[in-house]
């Protein structure tokens, strides 16, 4: 792993995770495990800790406050795929979901870049979002890299209003290449599977296996193994040295594995691990001792939510339990490996990860978070050990050391409301004409000049439309004046439509004016110095 101030083990960064992440070291993180905010515009989430500690966060986005023009246009050119994508889903989800995403967008392009080419990222949502996320993390990414939709069941707390109640939460698995770690994880063989196993011999507990499989063209197919062939169609499978416990398999010859289907039948049969049923059909011995159990699926239907009475209840609003968390750092990490959390909350992620041998790195714009963390470790982990001293606070970002480029824009998030962003009208004008061709976008005339077409707001200031590129528009003059600060475009269109002779006469009147030459354009409304939009 590259080093740098970041590759510290056991550090929680007190600072917004943009200005962070883009202090870490390319390829130096093996996995991100993450419970981001979920955008579900309830305001903020509040509580306090067991130890007395408030804590809070947001979950609600807008445009104004949290996303800056400045964003889009470097995304669009950098990353057009991303830009195009948090485009279409402004205009048809609204702009909390744009501003949401592209807020995200920016954090998890630095994710993917920290990432090591093995690694893996699990990131935490609800339905709320979890579609727009997964076509945002497609463009980052790679659809290819796309790993598993995983449902993770939760027991609904009260019967939906005329829906069905919400059942699940979504956790979205990427890699960032095809050589990925990965570890599969299993569970317990349930009671009615291990009622099967009711013998027993000196290598352990086993139950008879069938040992034939699929024909093939197999010679052993019409082979005889004692007095009996195998059933139609199939031929003699024996299982490999593996499947056997130790004891067992050293029971085997050598060249075990080199030998022939019913060679190794016979093999089989001397070291005893042939049971013969009573109508004289052979089975193979399967030992419980060599099997790892259930394999997990992408449904996590056995870890249960925290119960309010839980004592791994830190009072957090959100918190997720440790089990879900060490499931996804125990398939995608090793020992060893160092886990990030750019949303590390109440730290669930850092405390597996601690429990689980690997080294962490976390995130969180709370001040208050390391006090979190401390307290869970001391109880959770090691009471023992001094974890106000091992554990590192830091209030300020990182520096990188490997000199490489930025994966996302370097801009610092500011509130329209507070600062108006000040664009040149020529260079809005131009992004427009990229985006939307040059027409106007009222009654869709094309001037032979991109200057005649004004910049104007879709949706007007005076019915709160926003200062920002995905709120902007070409127009002509006439659509213009007549869209005022009253009209939003699509009823500035509906009315072209419904007058197509006024269309035709504004059309033959601005084509005499364009005879005139550029001498009819009004220097003074088309000024190139930076003014705020619209003019």
């Amino acid at each position: 792993m590259t080093k740098n101030s970041i590759a510290l083990n056991r550090t929680l960064f007190l600072e917004d995770n943009l200005p962070v992440l883009r202090g870490l070291d390319s390829d130096s993180i093996d996995l991100i495990a993450t419970d981001p905010p979920f955008n579900k515009g309830v305001g903020a989430f509040e509580g306090t800790t067991k130890a007395g500690v408030d804590v809070e966060f947001k979950d609600v986005w807008n445009w104004n406050d949290d996303v800056q023009t400045e964003w889009l246009e470097k995304l669009e050119k950098k990353h057009p795929r991303l830009f195009n994508m948090i485009h279409y889903v402004n205009q048809s989800a609204g702009d909390d979901m744009g501003a949401f995403l592209c807020w995200m967008a920016v954090r998890v392009l630095e994710m993917h870049r920290v990432l090591k080419p093995t690694g893996s990222m699990y990131l935490h949502c609800d339905p709320t979002a979890s579609h727009y996320l997964k076509a945002m993390m497609d463009a980052v990414f790679g659809r290819k890299n796309f790993r598993n939709e995983i449902t993770w069941v939760l027991s609904p707390k009260s019967l939906g209003a005329r829906q069905f109640p919400r059942g699940h939460d979504v956790i979205l698995m990427y890699s960032k290449t095809d050589e990925r770690v990965w570890n599969p994880q299993y569970l317990p063989h349930n009671s009615k599977y291990l009622k099967g196993f009711r013998h027993e011999d000196v290598h352990g507990r086993w139950a008879p296996e069938n040992l034939s499989g699929g024909k093939a063209g197999s010679e052993s197919a019409y082979e005889p193994f004692g007095n009996q062939l195998p059933p139609e169609g199939r031929a003699w499978a024996p299982p490999v040295r593996s499947r056997f416990p130790e004891s067992a398999a050293s029971m085997l010859p050598e060249a075990y594995e080199d030998m022939s289907p019913l060679d190794k039948c016979y093999a089989l049969d001397s070291a005893g691990l042939i049971y013969w049923s009573k109508s004289g059909k052979p089975y193979y011995k399967k030992y419980l001792s060599t099997l790892k159990g259930r394999p997990v699926t992408d449904t996590f239907a056995d870890i249960a939510v925290l119960a309010p009475t839980s004592k791994e209840r830190t009072g957090y609003p959100t918190q997720k339990p440790l089990k879900l968390y060490k499931r996804m750092i125990e398939a995608s990490s090793n020992p060893g490996d160092m886990v990030l959390d750019p949303f590390a909350g109440c730290a669930t992620t850092c405390v597996a990860a601690e429990q689980l041998g690997r080294q962490w790195v976390g995130i969180d714009i709370q001040e208050k978070a390391g006090n979190v963390i401390r307290e869970r470790l001391q109880n959770e982990v090691n009471g023992s050990m001094a974890w106000n001293v091992l554990v590192r606070t830091p209030t300020e970002a990182p520096t990188r050391t490997d000199d490489g480029d930025l994966a996302a824009p370097d801009l610092v998030v500011v509130s329209t409301k507070r600062n108006a962003r000040k664009i040149p009208v020529q260079e809005a004008r131009r992004l427009l004409i990229e985006r939307d061709g040059q027409r106007c976008q009222g009654c869709g005339w094309e001037p032979r000049w991109a200057e005649y077409l004004q910049v104007d707001h879709k949706k007007p200031r005076t019915l709160k439309g926003k200062d920002d590129m995905t709120n902007y528009a070409l127009l002509c003059d006439p659509c213009n004046r007549k869209k005022s600060n009253k009209l939003t475009l699509t009823e500035l269109q509906h009315a072209r439509l419904a007058e197509p002779d006024r269309m035709n006469m504004e059309w033959w009147e601005k084509e005499e004016k364009w005879k005139l030459g550029d001498d009819y354009l009004d220097q003074e409304q088309y000024s190139t110095e930076p003014h705020t939009l619209p003019g």
